[in-house]
Protein backbone atom coordinates (compact mmCIF):
# COMPACT_ATOMS: atom_id res chain seq x y z
CA UNK A 1 0.00 0.00 0.00
CA UNK A 2 1.18 3.49 -0.73
CA UNK A 3 3.06 5.14 2.11
CA UNK A 4 0.50 7.95 2.38
CA UNK A 5 -2.33 5.43 2.69
CA UNK A 6 -0.36 3.65 5.43
CA UNK A 7 -0.04 6.94 7.29
CA UNK A 8 -3.77 7.50 6.88
CA UNK A 9 -4.43 4.05 8.35
CA UNK A 10 -2.16 4.86 11.28
CA UNK A 11 -3.95 8.16 11.82
CA UNK A 12 -7.29 6.34 11.72
CA UNK A 13 -6.10 4.03 14.50
CA UNK A 14 -5.02 7.03 16.55
CA UNK A 15 -8.39 8.71 16.00
CA UNK A 16 -10.28 5.59 17.11
CA UNK A 17 -8.08 5.30 20.20
CA UNK A 18 -8.51 9.02 20.80
CA UNK A 19 -12.31 8.75 20.68
CA UNK A 20 -12.29 5.68 22.95
CA UNK A 21 -10.11 7.54 25.44
CA UNK A 22 -12.62 10.39 25.68
CA UNK A 23 -15.60 8.06 26.04
CA UNK A 24 -13.97 5.85 28.69
CA UNK A 25 -12.69 8.82 30.69
CA UNK A 26 -15.73 10.98 30.05
CA UNK A 27 -17.23 10.60 33.52
CA UNK A 28 -13.94 11.70 35.07
CA UNK A 29 -13.79 14.98 33.16
CA UNK A 30 -13.83 17.96 35.50
CA UNK A 31 -13.57 20.89 33.09
CA UNK A 32 -16.96 22.19 32.01
CA UNK A 33 -18.09 25.54 30.75
CA UNK A 34 -21.27 27.18 32.03
CA UNK A 35 -24.67 25.60 31.47
CA UNK A 36 -26.41 26.53 28.25
CA UNK A 37 -28.85 25.12 25.72
CA UNK A 38 -27.53 25.24 22.15
CA UNK A 39 -29.47 25.00 18.95
CA UNK A 40 -28.62 22.06 16.72
CA UNK A 41 -26.81 24.38 14.33
CA UNK A 42 -24.69 25.72 17.20
CA UNK A 43 -23.96 22.18 18.36
CA UNK A 44 -22.84 21.05 14.90
CA UNK A 45 -20.65 24.13 14.39
CA UNK A 46 -18.97 23.64 17.76
CA UNK A 47 -18.27 19.99 16.92
CA UNK A 48 -16.75 20.87 13.55
CA UNK A 49 -14.66 23.79 14.79
CA UNK A 50 -13.58 22.86 18.30
CA UNK A 51 -14.02 19.15 19.03
CA UNK A 52 -10.65 17.35 19.39
CA UNK A 53 -11.92 14.36 17.40
CA UNK A 54 -12.57 16.55 14.35
CA UNK A 55 -9.35 18.49 14.90
CA UNK A 56 -7.47 15.18 14.88
CA UNK A 57 -9.14 14.24 11.59
CA UNK A 58 -8.18 17.59 10.08
CA UNK A 59 -4.53 16.94 10.92
CA UNK A 60 -4.68 14.09 8.41
CA UNK A 61 -5.10 16.64 5.63
CA UNK A 62 -1.79 18.26 6.53
CA UNK A 63 -0.07 14.89 6.71
CA UNK A 64 -1.42 13.82 3.34
CA UNK A 65 -0.30 17.14 1.83
CA UNK A 66 3.16 16.56 3.30
CA UNK A 67 3.27 13.11 1.69
CA UNK A 68 2.52 14.75 -1.65
CA UNK A 69 5.45 17.13 -1.17
CA UNK A 70 7.68 14.19 -0.28
CA UNK A 71 6.71 12.52 -3.57
CA UNK A 72 7.39 15.74 -5.48
CA UNK A 73 10.86 15.91 -3.94
CA UNK A 74 11.90 12.99 -6.17
CA UNK A 75 12.18 15.54 -8.97
CA UNK A 76 14.23 18.07 -7.02
CA UNK A 77 17.56 19.01 -8.67
CA UNK A 78 20.70 17.98 -6.84
CA UNK A 79 24.47 18.54 -6.88
CA UNK A 80 27.16 15.95 -6.30
CA UNK A 81 30.94 16.09 -6.15
CA UNK A 82 33.55 13.33 -6.35
CA UNK A 83 37.30 13.57 -5.73
CA UNK A 84 39.92 10.91 -6.37
CA UNK A 85 43.67 11.14 -5.65
CA UNK A 86 46.60 8.75 -5.86
CA UNK A 87 48.46 9.36 -2.60
CA UNK A 88 51.27 6.83 -3.18
CA UNK A 89 52.85 4.91 -5.99
CA UNK A 90 54.41 5.94 -9.28
CA UNK A 91 51.40 7.96 -10.47
CA UNK A 92 50.18 11.04 -8.62
CA UNK A 93 47.02 11.92 -10.56
CA UNK A 94 44.16 13.79 -8.87
CA UNK A 95 40.75 14.47 -10.36
CA UNK A 96 37.63 16.30 -9.20
CA UNK A 97 34.15 16.01 -10.69
CA UNK A 98 31.14 18.23 -9.94
CA UNK A 99 27.75 17.41 -11.42
CA UNK A 100 24.37 19.18 -11.41
CA UNK A 101 21.35 17.01 -12.26
CA UNK A 102 17.78 18.16 -12.82
CA UNK A 103 15.24 15.30 -13.11
CA UNK A 104 12.33 15.78 -15.53
CA UNK A 105 9.04 13.90 -15.25
CA UNK A 106 8.58 13.24 -18.98
CA UNK A 107 10.45 10.28 -20.47
CA UNK A 108 12.09 9.57 -17.09
CA UNK A 109 14.62 12.14 -18.30
CA UNK A 110 17.25 14.19 -16.61
CA UNK A 111 19.33 17.14 -17.77
CA UNK A 112 22.81 17.41 -16.35
CA UNK A 113 25.79 19.70 -16.40
CA UNK A 114 29.24 18.56 -15.35
CA UNK A 115 32.62 20.06 -14.70
CA UNK A 116 35.75 18.01 -14.06
CA UNK A 117 39.41 18.88 -13.73
CA UNK A 118 42.49 16.70 -13.34
CA UNK A 119 46.17 17.20 -12.49
CA UNK A 120 49.23 14.97 -12.28
CA UNK A 121 49.93 11.74 -14.10
CA UNK A 122 47.48 8.88 -14.67
CA UNK A 123 48.16 5.36 -15.96
CA UNK A 124 47.02 4.70 -19.52
CA UNK A 125 43.99 2.74 -18.38
CA UNK A 126 42.79 5.84 -16.48
CA UNK A 127 43.38 8.22 -19.34
CA UNK A 128 39.73 9.20 -19.35
CA UNK A 129 40.39 11.23 -16.20
CA UNK A 130 42.74 13.61 -18.04
CA UNK A 131 41.60 17.14 -18.85
CA UNK A 132 43.25 20.29 -20.08
CA UNK A 133 44.55 22.69 -17.47
CA UNK A 134 41.22 24.55 -17.19
CA UNK A 135 39.15 21.38 -16.89
CA UNK A 136 36.28 20.01 -18.95
CA UNK A 137 32.69 21.31 -19.04
CA UNK A 138 29.85 19.25 -20.41
CA UNK A 139 26.06 19.24 -20.66
CA UNK A 140 23.81 16.38 -21.54
CA UNK A 141 20.50 14.62 -21.31
CA UNK A 142 19.47 11.09 -20.39
CA UNK A 143 16.08 9.54 -21.10
CA UNK A 144 14.23 6.26 -21.37
CA UNK A 145 12.96 5.11 -24.76
CA UNK A 146 10.95 2.01 -23.77
CA UNK A 147 10.62 0.97 -20.11
CA UNK A 148 9.99 4.01 -17.85
CA UNK A 149 9.24 6.23 -20.86
CA UNK A 150 5.52 6.72 -20.15
CA UNK A 151 5.49 5.85 -16.46
CA UNK A 152 7.99 4.96 -13.77
CA UNK A 153 8.09 4.41 -10.01
CA UNK A 154 8.65 8.07 -9.13
CA UNK A 155 5.80 9.33 -11.30
CA UNK A 156 3.51 6.59 -9.98
CA UNK A 157 4.32 7.56 -6.39
CA UNK A 158 3.61 11.20 -7.22
CA UNK A 159 0.27 10.38 -8.85
CA UNK A 160 -0.77 8.11 -6.00
CA UNK A 161 0.30 10.65 -3.37
CA UNK A 162 -2.08 13.16 -4.97
CA UNK A 163 -4.82 10.53 -4.99
CA UNK A 164 -4.08 9.67 -1.35
CA UNK A 165 -4.64 13.34 -0.45
CA UNK A 166 -8.04 13.27 -2.14
CA UNK A 167 -8.78 9.90 -0.54
CA UNK A 168 -8.13 11.29 2.91
CA UNK A 169 -10.33 14.32 2.25
CA UNK A 170 -13.18 12.02 1.22
CA UNK A 171 -12.58 9.74 4.20
CA UNK A 172 -12.44 12.73 6.55
CA UNK A 173 -15.77 13.95 5.13
CA UNK A 174 -17.32 10.54 5.86
CA UNK A 175 -15.88 10.40 9.39
CA UNK A 176 -17.09 13.91 10.25
CA UNK A 177 -20.53 13.14 8.79
CA UNK A 178 -20.85 10.07 11.04
CA UNK A 179 -19.60 12.03 14.04
CA UNK A 180 -22.16 14.80 13.49
CA UNK A 181 -24.85 12.12 13.26
CA UNK A 182 -23.86 10.77 16.68
CA UNK A 183 -23.88 14.23 18.23
CA UNK A 184 -27.25 15.29 16.78
CA UNK A 185 -28.75 11.87 17.64
CA UNK A 186 -27.71 12.42 21.25
CA UNK A 187 -29.23 15.90 21.13
CA UNK A 188 -32.65 14.79 19.95
CA UNK A 189 -32.62 11.83 22.36
CA UNK A 190 -32.11 14.33 25.18
CA UNK A 191 -34.74 16.62 23.65
CA UNK A 192 -37.26 13.76 23.53
CA UNK A 193 -36.79 12.72 27.16
CA UNK A 194 -36.75 16.36 28.34
CA UNK A 195 -40.09 17.06 26.61
CA UNK A 196 -41.55 13.89 28.10
CA UNK A 197 -40.43 14.95 31.57
CA UNK A 198 -42.07 18.35 31.11
CA UNK A 199 -45.31 16.81 29.87
CA UNK A 200 -45.54 14.19 32.63
CA UNK A 201 -44.59 16.73 35.30
CA UNK A 202 -47.51 18.90 34.22
CA UNK A 203 -49.92 15.96 34.36
CA UNK A 204 -48.63 14.94 37.80
CA UNK A 205 -49.06 18.50 39.07
CA UNK A 206 -52.70 18.36 37.98
CA UNK A 207 -53.07 14.96 39.66
CA UNK A 208 -51.51 16.31 42.86
CA UNK A 209 -54.12 19.07 42.98
CA UNK A 210 -56.83 16.41 42.65
CA UNK A 211 -55.19 14.47 45.48
CA UNK A 212 -55.71 17.45 47.80
CA UNK A 213 -59.37 17.60 46.80
CA UNK A 214 -59.79 13.86 47.40
CA UNK A 215 -58.19 14.14 50.85
CA UNK A 216 -60.75 16.80 51.78
CA UNK A 217 -63.62 14.62 50.53
CA UNK A 218 -62.35 11.61 52.49
CA UNK A 219 -62.03 13.74 55.62
CA UNK A 220 -65.63 14.90 55.12
CA UNK A 221 -66.76 11.32 54.63
CA UNK A 222 -67.85 11.78 51.02
CA UNK A 223 -65.40 9.12 49.79
CA UNK A 224 -64.07 5.89 51.19
CA UNK A 225 -60.42 5.91 52.23
CA UNK A 226 -59.68 3.08 49.79
CA UNK A 227 -60.52 5.42 46.91
CA UNK A 228 -57.80 7.81 48.06
CA UNK A 229 -55.39 4.91 48.50
CA UNK A 230 -56.02 3.75 44.93
CA UNK A 231 -55.45 7.27 43.65
CA UNK A 232 -52.18 7.60 45.60
CA UNK A 233 -51.02 4.25 44.22
CA UNK A 234 -51.66 5.41 40.67
CA UNK A 235 -49.96 8.75 41.38
CA UNK A 236 -46.94 6.88 42.72
CA UNK A 237 -46.72 4.91 39.47
CA UNK A 238 -46.78 8.17 37.55
CA UNK A 239 -43.96 9.55 39.70
CA UNK A 240 -41.93 6.40 39.11
CA UNK A 241 -42.42 6.88 35.38
CA UNK A 242 -41.29 10.49 35.76
CA UNK A 243 -38.20 9.44 37.72
CA UNK A 244 -37.22 6.97 34.99
CA UNK A 245 -37.67 9.65 32.33
CA UNK A 246 -35.53 12.09 34.34
CA UNK A 247 -32.84 9.44 34.64
CA UNK A 248 -32.89 8.97 30.88
CA UNK A 249 -32.92 12.74 30.25
CA UNK A 250 -29.97 13.42 32.55
CA UNK A 251 -27.93 10.59 31.01
CA UNK A 252 -28.43 11.99 27.51
CA UNK A 253 -27.62 15.52 28.69
CA UNK A 254 -24.43 14.27 30.31
CA UNK A 255 -23.34 12.50 27.13
CA UNK A 256 -24.33 15.46 24.98
CA UNK A 257 -21.79 17.64 26.77
CA UNK A 258 -19.09 15.43 25.20
CA UNK A 259 -20.12 16.80 21.79
CA UNK A 260 -20.94 20.40 22.78
CA UNK A 261 -17.68 22.37 22.99
CA UNK A 262 -16.55 25.87 23.83
CA UNK A 263 -14.15 27.81 21.61
CA UNK A 264 -11.30 26.56 23.82
CA UNK A 265 -12.36 22.94 23.28
CA UNK A 266 -13.82 22.41 26.76
CA UNK A 267 -16.94 20.31 27.24
CA UNK A 268 -20.06 22.37 28.01
CA UNK A 269 -22.57 20.98 30.47
CA UNK A 270 -26.19 21.50 29.40
CA UNK A 271 -29.12 22.58 31.51
CA UNK A 272 -30.79 19.19 31.23
CA UNK A 273 -34.20 20.49 32.30
CA UNK A 274 -34.44 23.25 29.68
CA UNK A 275 -35.09 21.93 26.17
CA UNK A 276 -35.54 24.63 23.51
CA UNK A 277 -39.10 25.76 22.91
CA UNK A 278 -38.35 25.93 19.19
CA UNK A 279 -36.06 23.15 18.01
CA UNK A 280 -34.99 25.04 14.84
CA UNK A 281 -34.60 21.72 13.04
CA UNK A 282 -32.12 22.19 10.15
CA UNK A 283 -32.66 18.81 8.49
CA UNK A 284 -36.23 19.08 7.30
CA UNK A 285 -37.32 17.00 4.32
CA UNK A 286 -39.41 18.15 1.38
CA UNK A 287 -39.57 17.36 -2.31
CA UNK A 288 -36.58 19.53 -3.22
CA UNK A 289 -34.52 18.16 -0.32
CA UNK A 290 -35.21 14.59 -1.44
CA UNK A 291 -33.97 15.40 -4.95
CA UNK A 292 -30.80 16.94 -3.51
CA UNK A 293 -30.20 13.98 -1.20
CA UNK A 294 -30.64 11.42 -3.96
CA UNK A 295 -28.22 13.31 -6.20
CA UNK A 296 -25.70 13.38 -3.36
CA UNK A 297 -25.70 9.58 -3.22
CA UNK A 298 -23.75 9.48 -6.49
CA UNK A 299 -20.96 11.50 -4.87
CA UNK A 300 -20.98 9.78 -1.51
CA UNK A 301 -17.54 10.13 0.15
CA UNK A 302 -17.35 6.37 0.77
CA UNK A 303 -17.74 5.83 -2.97
CA UNK A 304 -15.21 8.58 -3.68
CA UNK A 305 -12.66 6.76 -1.52
CA UNK A 306 -13.19 3.59 -3.53
CA UNK A 307 -13.09 5.43 -6.88
CA UNK A 308 -9.77 6.97 -5.94
CA UNK A 309 -8.46 3.60 -4.81
CA UNK A 310 -9.43 2.24 -8.23
CA UNK A 311 -7.34 4.99 -9.82
CA UNK A 312 -4.42 4.09 -7.53
CA UNK A 313 -4.66 0.48 -8.69
CA UNK A 314 -4.90 1.62 -12.30
CA UNK A 315 -1.61 3.48 -11.88
CA UNK A 316 -0.01 0.43 -10.30
CA UNK A 317 -1.21 -1.77 -13.17
CA UNK A 318 0.33 0.68 -15.64
CA UNK A 319 3.59 0.48 -13.70
CA UNK A 320 3.50 -3.32 -13.75
CA UNK A 321 2.91 -3.31 -17.52
CA UNK A 322 5.82 -0.90 -17.83
CA UNK A 323 8.03 -3.49 -16.11
CA UNK A 324 7.28 -5.94 -18.94
CA UNK A 325 9.03 -3.68 -21.45
CA UNK A 326 12.76 -3.95 -22.16
CA UNK A 327 15.03 -1.20 -20.90
CA UNK A 328 16.41 1.02 -23.64
CA UNK A 329 18.01 4.20 -22.29
CA UNK A 330 19.64 7.01 -24.25
CA UNK A 331 22.38 9.34 -23.02
CA UNK A 332 23.72 12.25 -25.08
CA UNK A 333 26.24 14.90 -24.05
CA UNK A 334 28.55 17.61 -25.42
CA UNK A 335 31.88 18.30 -23.70
CA UNK A 336 34.74 20.75 -24.21
CA UNK A 337 38.10 21.09 -22.46
CA UNK A 338 39.56 24.47 -21.54
CA UNK A 339 43.18 25.50 -21.18
CA UNK A 340 46.51 23.97 -22.19
CA UNK A 341 47.52 20.35 -22.42
CA UNK A 342 47.42 17.38 -24.74
CA UNK A 343 46.16 18.05 -28.27
CA UNK A 344 44.02 14.91 -28.05
CA UNK A 345 41.85 16.66 -25.49
CA UNK A 346 41.20 19.77 -27.54
CA UNK A 347 37.98 20.43 -29.42
CA UNK A 348 34.34 19.63 -28.74
CA UNK A 349 33.30 16.05 -28.04
CA UNK A 350 29.82 14.71 -28.70
CA UNK A 351 28.88 11.47 -26.99
CA UNK A 352 25.80 9.28 -27.54
CA UNK A 353 25.17 6.12 -25.57
CA UNK A 354 22.47 3.43 -25.61
CA UNK A 355 21.94 0.78 -22.96
CA UNK A 356 19.64 -2.23 -23.34
CA UNK A 357 18.55 -4.93 -20.92
CA UNK A 358 15.67 -7.36 -20.53
CA UNK A 359 15.24 -10.21 -18.04
CA UNK A 360 14.41 -13.49 -19.74
CA UNK A 361 11.04 -14.80 -18.57
CA UNK A 362 10.23 -11.71 -16.48
CA UNK A 363 8.03 -13.82 -14.20
CA UNK A 364 7.99 -11.30 -11.36
CA UNK A 365 6.53 -8.50 -13.49
CA UNK A 366 3.94 -10.85 -15.02
CA UNK A 367 2.86 -12.16 -11.61
CA UNK A 368 2.57 -8.64 -10.18
CA UNK A 369 0.44 -7.57 -13.14
CA UNK A 370 -1.86 -10.59 -12.71
CA UNK A 371 -2.19 -9.85 -9.00
CA UNK A 372 -3.03 -6.19 -9.56
CA UNK A 373 -5.60 -6.97 -12.25
CA UNK A 374 -7.29 -9.33 -9.79
CA UNK A 375 -7.30 -6.59 -7.16
CA UNK A 376 -8.88 -4.25 -9.70
CA UNK A 377 -11.73 -6.69 -10.31
CA UNK A 378 -12.10 -7.25 -6.56
CA UNK A 379 -12.36 -3.52 -5.90
CA UNK A 380 -14.89 -3.09 -8.70
CA UNK A 381 -17.12 -5.76 -7.14
CA UNK A 382 -16.78 -4.07 -3.74
CA UNK A 383 -17.60 -0.71 -5.30
CA UNK A 384 -20.82 -2.03 -6.86
CA UNK A 385 -21.78 -3.67 -3.56
CA UNK A 386 -21.05 -0.50 -1.56
CA UNK A 387 -23.00 1.67 -4.00
CA UNK A 388 -26.03 -0.62 -3.86
CA UNK A 389 -25.81 -0.78 -0.05
CA UNK A 390 -25.80 3.02 0.22
CA UNK A 391 -28.82 3.32 -2.07
CA UNK A 392 -30.60 0.53 -0.21
CA UNK A 393 -30.00 2.15 3.19
CA UNK A 394 -31.28 5.47 1.87
CA UNK A 395 -34.43 3.95 0.40
CA UNK A 396 -35.04 2.03 3.62
CA UNK A 397 -34.67 5.27 5.56
CA UNK A 398 -37.06 6.95 3.12
CA UNK A 399 -39.73 4.28 3.74
CA UNK A 400 -39.29 4.68 7.49
CA UNK A 401 -39.57 8.48 7.15
CA UNK A 402 -42.78 8.23 5.10
CA UNK A 403 -44.31 5.94 7.71
CA UNK A 404 -43.08 8.15 10.55
CA UNK A 405 -45.11 11.07 9.18
CA UNK A 406 -48.30 8.99 9.32
CA UNK A 407 -47.48 7.74 12.80
CA UNK A 408 -47.01 11.30 14.08
CA UNK A 409 -50.45 12.26 12.83
CA UNK A 410 -52.05 9.19 14.44
CA UNK A 411 -50.24 9.64 17.75
CA UNK A 412 -51.34 13.27 17.93
CA UNK A 413 -54.94 12.20 17.45
CA UNK A 414 -54.48 9.45 20.03
CA UNK A 415 -53.00 11.88 22.59
CA UNK A 416 -55.80 14.39 22.03
CA UNK A 417 -58.42 11.65 22.42
CA UNK A 418 -56.75 10.30 25.58
CA UNK A 419 -56.72 13.81 27.05
CA UNK A 420 -60.41 14.29 26.26
CA UNK A 421 -61.34 10.91 27.76
CA UNK A 422 -59.34 11.67 30.90
CA UNK A 423 -61.11 15.01 31.36
CA UNK A 424 -64.52 13.42 30.80
CA UNK A 425 -63.71 10.65 33.27
CA UNK A 426 -62.69 13.18 35.92
CA UNK A 427 -65.99 15.00 35.42
CA UNK A 428 -67.92 11.72 35.70
CA UNK A 429 -65.98 10.73 38.82
CA UNK A 430 -66.70 14.08 40.48
CA UNK A 431 -70.38 13.54 39.64
CA UNK A 432 -70.29 10.04 41.12
CA UNK A 433 -70.88 8.30 37.79
CA UNK A 434 -67.47 6.56 37.65
CA UNK A 435 -65.05 4.78 39.97
CA UNK A 436 -61.39 5.27 40.80
CA UNK A 437 -60.28 2.24 38.78
CA UNK A 438 -61.55 3.72 35.51
CA UNK A 439 -60.27 7.18 36.43
CA UNK A 440 -56.78 5.83 37.08
CA UNK A 441 -56.83 3.86 33.85
CA UNK A 442 -57.75 6.99 31.89
CA UNK A 443 -54.94 8.94 33.58
CA UNK A 444 -52.41 6.22 32.79
CA UNK A 445 -53.57 6.11 29.18
CA UNK A 446 -53.21 9.88 28.92
CA UNK A 447 -49.61 9.70 30.15
CA UNK A 448 -48.75 6.84 27.79
CA UNK A 449 -50.38 8.62 24.86
CA UNK A 450 -48.48 11.84 25.57
CA UNK A 451 -45.17 9.95 25.82
CA UNK A 452 -45.89 8.16 22.55
CA UNK A 453 -46.85 11.43 20.85
CA UNK A 454 -43.53 13.04 21.80
CA UNK A 455 -41.67 9.89 20.77
CA UNK A 456 -43.39 9.85 17.38
CA UNK A 457 -42.53 13.51 16.77
CA UNK A 458 -38.88 12.91 17.64
CA UNK A 459 -38.83 9.68 15.61
CA UNK A 460 -39.73 11.81 12.59
CA UNK A 461 -36.70 14.00 13.31
CA UNK A 462 -34.58 10.87 13.63
CA UNK A 463 -35.86 9.57 10.29
CA UNK A 464 -34.98 12.85 8.58
CA UNK A 465 -31.58 12.85 10.24
CA UNK A 466 -30.86 9.34 8.92
CA UNK A 467 -31.71 10.45 5.37
CA UNK A 468 -29.16 13.26 5.60
CA UNK A 469 -26.65 10.91 7.20
CA UNK A 470 -26.97 8.29 4.45
CA UNK A 471 -26.50 11.02 1.84
CA UNK A 472 -23.47 12.32 3.82
CA UNK A 473 -24.85 15.88 3.88
CA UNK A 474 -24.87 16.58 7.63
CA UNK A 475 -21.80 18.81 7.46
CA UNK A 476 -22.99 22.37 6.66
CA UNK A 477 -19.48 23.25 5.44
CA UNK A 478 -19.46 20.56 2.75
Amino acid sequence: MHKAVKNVAQLMSLICAFGSFFIVNYSNAQTYAHHTTPTIEQLVNSMIMYHPYVLAINEGNYQAAAELEIARSSFDPFIEQKTKSRVSGYYDGTNLTQRFTNPIENFNAQVFGEYRVAGGDFPSYEGNYDTLSGGEASVGVAMSLLQNREIDKRRTELLNAGLATSQWQALASSLINDFIYKGVSEYIAWYESALQVQAITKLIQTASEREKALVMRVEKGDLANIVLTEFKSNLLQQRLTLAELKQKRDAHAQMLSFYWRSSSGEMIALDEASPPKNLEWPFGIGHSQLITLRKALRNHPDLDVMKLEQQVLKNKVALSENALLPKLDLTASIARDIGAGSETLEGTETKVGLSFSYPLGNRKAKAERTQLLSKQRELQHKFVSAKEAIIQRFEQAYVYWAQAKDIVSLQRENAALANTLSKVERTRFDAGDSDMFVLNARAQNEIKARIKEIKAEVDLFKAELVLYKEAALLNPNK
